[in-house]
């Protein structure tokens, strides 16, 4: 396996703290909630259990984190 196919790999699962690493590492996190909706308190404890910044996210981080939401649950 290549360097690069890691790395992926790697960011898929929210390992990287790359930005899509870190969006990921998030969902998966919410994932785990066992609410329908996600609240911003919701939001605010997964970022926070996984050390990543919750008032970091952009417009378009939210985007991404609703798209891999949805492709993982």
């Amino acid at each position: 396996m290549k360097d690069w196919m890691k790395m992926t790999i790697l960011e898929e699962y929210g390992y990287t703290d790359t930005n899509d690493g870190l969006i990921n590492r998030v969902a998966y996190e919410l994932a785990k909630c066992p609410n329908d909706v996600i609240n911003n308190d919701d939001f605010i404890n997964a970022c926070l259990k996984v050390n990543v910044d919750p008032y970091s996210f952009t417009e378009s981080d939210m985007d991404k984190l609703q798209k891999k939401l949805n492709k993982i649950t």
